[in-house]
């Protein structure tokens, strides 16, 4: 029961009533009712205290969640109330004695500046909700937007590759990280995405149990979110072709560690064939290269007798960092201890 009261009280405050309503004048009367018990315990205790006190609170919360009329009607009831409970048996002899002239004239300001007060409040949320509504409604458009011309693009890529189906399937799966990606993107108003998120959506494919995260999580930023896909997307394709993951024994560890506004991460298969360099520069590794320079990335690429071992680290966009943190970032421990081998640019995908 109390929880459902508690409910319903956080729906109210947040969501508030229609003005000019009936349910938010009784919410008003229902807020004076509360003041006056309220005055009443307090005059047991101390039956000087001020006349008035109590119904300031009761005018603001109506005011809040009614309207301006409702917290203007709850300020009248008020004062009725107060009046008839609570004043002195003698006050019509006194009734314009300085002291009660000045608590009718702070009664009447006060309410007035907490009723203008929570009626700003309320006209500044409502247009912030507003606000919101319309950007998510332009989110969604936006998506739908995006599926169809990613649905397009693929259309087209199908149509002009009818006879390479291994180099459709490839752009296919990238089409479709890509989509995740922005998925992601979307359901956050493309502030960004959580990287665990994004391994989650790139390893869906496999069984997680191959799979070793070692890392704090953070959020990746819009512009490298999707860097960050298509660059875990290649490398985890190249595993399942040629590397650790196109066999039952193979497995991938992979951590990371961030340090002030630079991320080092550590990508180590093991398990699979032996890795064979390739003197072709293919995709994946353009992509690492490349697409990672705009974050002033590194890339360490190594062919080990248990699988390739790929280093890469970068600055999180907008992010500074000095000496000391980028040599410490270089410095960061490896997933496994690893022998130095030649070091080579990988043809991933």
């Amino acid at each position: 029961m109390m929880q459902r009261v508690l409910a319903r009280w956080r729906e109210l405050w947040h969501g508030g009533l229609p003005p000019r309503s009936l349910a938010a004048f009784v919410f008003a009367l229902v807020c004076v009712a509360i003041a006056t018990i309220v005055r009443m315990a307090i005059g047991e205790i101390s039956p000087a205290s001020a006349v008035f006190a109590p119904y300031y609170s009761a005018t603001l919360v109506a005011a809040l969640v009614g309207g301006w009329r409702a917290g203007s009607f709850a300020a009248a009831a008020g004062a009725v109330a107060a009046f008839w409970f609570f004043v002195p048996p003698d006050w019509t002899s006194h009734a314009f004695d300085r002291e009660w002239i000045v608590s009718y004239f702070l009664f009447a300001v006060s309410s007035l500046v907490i009723v203008w007060a929570a009626k700003s409040y309320r006209d500044l949320l409502w247009r912030l909700r507003d606000e919101q509504e319309r950007r998510q409604l332009l989110n969604r458009e936006l998506a739908h937007r995006i599926r169809n011309t990613l649905a397009i693009v693929e259309s087209v890529i199908s149509r002009t590759l009818r006879g390479q189906p291994e180099l459709r399937t490839k752009l296919h799966d990238r089409i479709a990280a890509l989509a995740v990606t922005n998925d992601l993107l979307i359901k956050t108003g493309w502030r960004g995405a959580a990287l665990r998120a994004i391994l989650a959506g790139e390893f869906a494919p496999y069984d997680d149990s191959r799979f070793k995260l070692d890392g704090d999580d953070f959020e990746c930023p819009s512009e490298l979110a999707t860097v960050l896909a298509l660059v875990f997307h290649e490398l985890t394709t190249n595993a399942a072709k040629y590397g650790a993951l196109s066999t039952s024994q193979g497995r991938v560890a992979l951590s990371w560690i961030k340090h002030n506004e630079r991320v080092a991460f550590d990508w180590l298969e093991s398990g699979g064939p032996p890795p064979a360099a390739s003197r072709r520069e293919g995709f994946g590794t353009t992509l690492l290269h490349k697409g990672l320079c705009q974050f002033g990335g590194m890339v360490e690429m190594r062919f080990l007798p248990s699988g390739l071992n790929c280093r890469f680290s970068l600055d999180l966009p907008h992010g500074q960092r000095d000496a000391a943190a980028a040599a410490a970032i270089e410095e960061a421990p490896r997933s496994a201890t690893v022998p130095p081998a030649r070091i080579n640019k990988a043809a991933v995908g």
